[in-house]
């Protein structure tokens, strides 16, 4: 252990010869830091948000997440704040608990669980495991089922014949849309439309005007989360799908990160992307 590390023990009362490794997974009342906002979301949905003694500053969903105490961002933790929390678990991706911090966990006798979110199909698995880090198992199958049943009932939910064209731009100035590598691409091919980005070898690529306006998109999805007018800046550019009023605004922030509420925000914007392509022609 380096002199930093053992310092950091010392000061915040937790000497590693003085705290047994945590049973944190028989715990009624486990004190948990969250250090992703996937994870929040997870621990909120299985009742365990008032063990959650410290999150990101990027876990904002539910709204009760906000009055959890920070801890940094996801690739900026504070050592400091999450030893000060005193957690017996914290969650995070595997690279976050690597290196000094999970040098300082394992001294420290802190559990730590590390779980994956950047597919739709690892939220499942990360219900699970935080489940059965927090000893809420029959909670997170169940979470689980629901979630599970909500993604397959977006198989085809918005398939049509010829397939609807989409553009789902996630970033404004400078314009950056969603190509099929990504998630967000990944739940719109699950939707059955036809992402107007998938030939891009990038998960979310830059685009120039030109470039949208080219690929001739039926429906414009705004997941951009910085503000400002997309669909006035499109029409002004001459995007048909803009000018006619084929965009759709993501609303729910549970759509842009996988978690327990993706399958029902994505069931959610197939059907509004359903709604506003409701008079293009199909073939007969």
């Amino acid at each position: 252990m380096t002199a930093r590390a053992l310092a950091l023990l010392l000061v915040l009362g937790c000497p590693c010869a003085c705290k047994a490794p945590s049973a944190a997974a028989d715990s009624v009342h486990p004190r948990i830091v969250s250090l992703q906002p996937n994870a929040t979301e997870i621990l909120f949905a299985l009742g365990a948000g008032p063990n959650v003694v410290g999150a990101t500053r990027y876990c904002n969903h539910p709204d009760e997440a906000r009055a959890v105490p920070r801890v940094g961002g996801i690739l900026d933790v504070s050592l400091e704040a999450v030893l000060a929390a005193r957690p017996d678990i914290v969650v995070g991706s595997p690279s976050v608990l690597r290196g000094h911090l999970g040098d300082l966990l394992d001294a420290s006798g802190v559990r730590q669980v590390p779980v994956v979110f950047e597919t739709a199909d690892d939220v499942e698995p990360g219900i699970r495991s935080i489940g059965t880090a927090i000893g809420r198992g029959e909670a997170a199958e169940a979470l689980a089922a629901s979630y599970r049943t909500d993604l397959r009932a977006l198989a085809g939910h918005a398939l049509r014949d010829p397939p609807l064209k989409v553009l789902l731009v996630v970033g404004r100035n400078p314009l950056v849309v969603a190509a099929r590598s990504s998630y967000l691409g990944d739940l719109l091919a699950r939707m059955g439309v036809a992402n107007v980005a998938s030939s891009e070898v990038m998960p979310y690529p830059t685009w120039s005007l030109e470039q949208a306006i080219r690929s001739a998109p039926d429906v414009i999805v705004d997941g951009a989360v910085e503000a400002g007018d997309l669909a006035a800046l499109l029409a002004d550019a001459g995007l048909a799908a803009a000018r006619e009023g084929r965009v759709v605004r993501v609303r729910d922030e549970s759509l842009l990160r996988p978690g327990p509420g993706t399958g029902r925000a994505a069931l959610d914007l197939a059907d509004e992307i359903r709604r506003v392509a409701a008079d293009l022609p199909t073939q007969p």
